[in-house]
């Protein structure tokens, strides 16, 4: 057991909050400062005999206990981004089940054409897998089983795209799929995530590469990056664009913010589906991440509580002050002296000053 359970617990809430870096901290930090203003004025009417110890202890520990409760209050429901977007996202994701159960004649053909389309994609995969590999294939020099490399598969993936031959397309990704694992260089893990690119499936690598590499781009740029992204229903750049408009510094004041929230519902299912849960887990980290901080900012509000070490002054302690404020306030610039027969301004004495001079300058100022 610890010799001091508070400081313990101190340290691994600090750890933990940490960890963890959330706008929360900018609100307890505000909630915590009010609570060590009163914690400094319960210690100087302490120190000037106005109350006693363990009345100030009492009122401090009653406000550390408001301070604990409302700082769970204001981290249970708190998110860095507005709830607009997860809301936006929800209406659409409905929106396109509603679509769904109520398809027309000619969107059901057109699934039914798509799904006939990949049946004979698959067949032609099986019937044609001898004319796929006698062109990617290749004989090692110092001997062996052929094998593809990865040179070979994407001119084949090169030549199939150019050809129109989505059955050669498809075999090629399935390949560059299997061989990913064996690949080490970044370049190439690039290469083969652009040539996997479908637009109707989400890649996580290449949302995070989108986000990249427009994170620094113009307004011009991004509005732009928008527009196509909606117009080819890519769903790895609309998930991208969603991503940028949810971190933009401005929230949905920028118009192609507006523009990403106007157009989920013309995002593909794959890229609302996985958008969805993206911002579920980025909201659940945002209140874990708030709720820490909080929890770490009532333990250093219940330590300061104790006031340690704060004791009641004695009679000679209250003389002495008392004679100290019976002193005449000295000048500014004026010297005090070795004999104390003028005195300077006391902390409290200073900060009312100041603020009676404030009012003075706001109300003569105009």
């Amino acid at each position: 057991m610890a010799l001091n359970p508070l400081r313990s617990a101190l340290s691994q809430s600090g750890q933990t909050a940490s960890q963890r870096d959330t706008p929360f901290k900018t609100e307890a930090q505000g909630l915590l400062a009010t609570f060590q203003t009163l914690r400094a004025e319960l210690e100087r009417k302490v120190r000037h005999g106005d109350l006693t110890p363990k009345t100030a202890r009492e009122q401090a520990a009653h406000a550390a206990a408001d301070l604990k409760r409302n700082l769970r209050e204001r981290a249970e429901g708190h998110n860095a981004v507005p709830k607009v977007f997860l809301n936006r996202l929800v209406e659409a994701s409905e929106a396109l089940a509603r679509a769904r159960r109520n398809q027309s004649m000619e969107e059901l053909q057109r699934d039914t054409n798509r799904l006939l389309r990949e049946v004979l994609v698959e067949q032609q995969l099986q019937n044609r897998t001898v004319e796929f590999e006698g062109k990617t294939f290749l004989r090692p020099m110092h001997g062996g089983p052929a094998a593809p490399t990865l040179d070979s598969l994407l001119a084949f993936h090169q030549q199939a795209d150019q050809a129109g031959d989505d059955a050669a397309r498809e075999w090629t990704r399935r390949q560059l799929e299997g061989m990913r694992p064996r690949v080490v260089e970044t370049e190439d893990h690039r290469r083969i995530d652009l040539a996997c690119d479908r637009p109707d499936r989400l890649n996580p690598r290449l949302v995070e590469r989108y986000v990249e590499v427009m994170e620094a781009a113009s307004v011009e740029a991004l509005e732009s990056f928008v527009a196509e992204s909606l117009a080819d229903r890519d769903a790895n750049a609309c998930a991208a664009a969603f991503v940028l408009a949810r971190q933009a510094p401005g929230g949905t004041a920028a118009r192609w913010v507006r523009q990403v929230l106007d157009g989920l519902n013309l995002f593909p299912e794959a890229a609302l589906q996985a958008l969805r849960v993206w911002e579920a887990e980025a909201r659940r980290e945002d209140t874990d991440a708030a709720r820490a901080y909080a929890d770490h900012t009532t333990v250093l509000a219940e330590t300061e509580a104790r006031l340690a070490g704060l004791e009641a002054p004695t009679a000679s302690d209250l003389e002495r002050l008392a004679q100290f404020a019976a002193k005449p306030l000295a000048e500014p610039g004026t010297p005090i002296g070795l004999g104390l027969q003028r005195r300077g301004m006391t902390p409290e004495e200073f900060r009312a000053a100041t603020v009676e001079a404030g009012g003075a300058l706001e109300s003569g100022g105009v």
